[in-house]
């Protein structure tokens, strides 16, 4: 199978936490069964024998490349949530509290924000669809750059929203937390109205997650875990960095950046801090991305074979 080093990189960050992943599990005693993991393996062996196929056999880079990056983060996601939650329990209490505190040092308040959106429920309904479309929205900028070959900022993205995501997980790994919805118990009318898809409950039942760990994946209520950083301002955030140079799709996604962040906030269950620190390592992840893949091309080409003069 032929890879670019890129895509290596990732295949085998994946490989890793999978590895880690099912030893933990073992080591915790924690069931899970194979409908975790069928859909999310099934769907990247596909994608990725289709861009083989396409790359060898059809000779169109082009759908390699979007192929190969889909089903790369489709595994290396379910992977990566796997590994998330089988870091469960955390020993140390979470820190919302602390943030809470920080957030009010700027002013920001998560309930009165809340309550702002319940005044303004058409908005409510935009910015609450946007945030459910975030991963799409970075898949999309993945494709539509292998669709352009820019393999340079596909790849520099692929690489640094790998490595975002891995110091997300180590942040939250040290420092637990579940956002503002961990902290705060909203009025029951303003959540009825607002409906926010990380409420209080949500909130409450990450607390009981972070204290009790989990036995059985099956039996779990949440999809996300992590508070401090927003992972979703890194994906809302690396799509926007990858796609700036191409006038149209900057056009459109400065607007939609706009819009998704009080949709992170509020539909998130976010504290201001935990967005701050998602653009922090969103931007420090996309520079060292484009100078990893950087390297990795200074080396592959230095490894090519020098041409015998005739």
């Amino acid at each position: 199978m032929v890879f670019h080093p890129a895509e290596r990189t990732i295949l085998l960050v994946t490989a890793a936490l999978g590895v880690a992943s099912f030893f933990l599990a073992w080591w915790k005693d924690i069931a899970f069964g194979p409908g975790f993991f069928t859909f999310s393996v099934g769907f990247a062996a596909l994608m990725i024998g289709i861009g083989q196929i396409y790359r060898q056999v059809r000779d169109s880079e082009r759908i390699a490349l979007a192929t190969h990056v889909l089903g790369l983060f489709v595994a290396y996601s379910a992977f990566g949530a796997f590994f998330n939650i089988v870091l469960l329990p955390r020993p140390t209490a979470p820190v919302d509290a602390a943030l809470v505190r920080m957030d009010a040092l700027l002013g920001y308040s998560w309930p009165a924000f809340i309550a702002w959106f319940a005044k303004h429920p058409d908005f409510n309904e935009v910015v609450r669809k946007l945030y459910t479309l975030t991963f799409i929205q970075l898949l999309a900028a993945f494709i539509a750059l292998g669709f352009m070959l820019d393999r340079r900022r596909l790849h520099a993205a692929a690489l640094g929203t790998v490595i975002a995501s891995l110091a997300t997980i180590f942040c939250w790994a040290m420092l637990p937390s579940g956002g503002a919805a961990a902290y705060w118990t909203l009025d029951p009318e303003v959540e009825r109205i607002v409906r926010p898809v990380v409420s209080s409950a949500y909130g409450a039942e990450l607390n009981r997650l972070f204290r009790d760990g989990v036995t059985d994946l099956s039996a779990m209520g949440v999809t996300g875990l992590v508070g401090f950083p927003s992972f979703h301002t890194v994906m809302a955030l690396m799509s926007l960095f990858a796609l700036w140079p191409y006038r149209i799709a900057r056009f459109l996604l400065v607007p939609l950046s706009l819009l998704l962040l009080p949709g992170i906030l509020a539909h998130g269950g976010h504290n201001l801090m935990d967005v701050l620190a998602g653009a922090a390592i969103a931007a420090g992840s996309w520079a060292l991305g484009l100078w990893i893949y950087d390297a990795q091309t200074r080396v592959a080409e230095a490894a090519q074979p020098i041409p015998t003069p005739v």
